[in-house]
């Protein structure tokens, strides 16, 4: 697995994941959501796919930015875990 600096979040609601993808969206770089081990993983601005990281690992979803390494929007920190 290749090194690369994630976001612990957290989305609960399609209301939620709305917001979020549409945040995302406003930028040109290609981004992920994985689970915890990186195994699986889907496009973070895809509404389906967030959708199914709700469902399949609510707990443990990480945004990753496969652009920029490490860049990760301000307005995601609405959504971290707090650990």
């Amino acid at each position: 697995m290749s090194t690369h600096i994630r976001a612990h979040i957290r989305l609960s609601s399609q209301a939620e994941v709305m917001l979020f993808v549409q945040g995302l969206s406003k930028f040109n770089d290609a981004f992920t959501i994985e689970s915890r081990n990186g195994v699986h993983r889907v496009n973070a601005k895809s509404v389906i796919g967030v959708m199914y990281t709700m469902f399949d690992f609510p707990e443990e979803m990480y945004l990753v930015n496969d652009t920029r390494d490490g860049f990760i929007p301000s307005f995601v920190d609405e959504y971290r875990v707090l650990e």
